[in-house]
């Protein structure tokens, strides 16, 4: 065959590590996360939102953060009103349910059915999914 040049075992090894090392760069962002890297990032939001909340209540009187919506909780923790705020930049996403809802009151945490739950007269923050609603 004319004007082929044929290829070495060492550029083919080459060429397969080569490969191999650009496989393994791109590879993890299509793996599920573990559950350990799970829980890590639930507990990472957590202390980001009860710090931001308590944040808010020490620059309101002790007052817990009024909450009678989603939107309503958003605004108050993600806009800067005079000279207090923002406390967070947006409400996270929960890494186990893929939820970044909250729902205030009700059933106790673990309930599955937002990302979130925000306890109006504790102030309490946890996660909303079974097993890590203790957390």
């Amino acid at each position: 065959m004319r004007g082929m040049k044929r290829v070495s075992y060492a550029e083919l090894i080459i060429l397969i590590m080569m490969l191999c090392l650009i496989a393994r760069m791109v590879a993890p962002q299509f793996v599920e996360a573990s559950p350990e890297e799970k829980v890590c990032e639930l507990i990472d939001e957590l202390e980001i939102m009860r710090a931001g909340l308590d944040l808010y209540r020490a620059e309101h009187g002790g007052r817990i953060l009024p909450a009678d919506s989603l939107a309503g909780f958003e605004a108050a923790m993600t806009t800067k009103v005079g000279r207090y705020g923002p406390y967070i930049k947006e409400v996270p996403t929960n890494p186990f349910n893929g939820l970044k809802t909250v729902r205030f009151d009700g059933k106790p945490a673990g309930a599955g059915t937002a990302g979130w739950r925000f306890d109006t007269e504790s102030g309490l923050f946890q996660a909303d999914n079974s097993g890590y609603s203790a957390l």
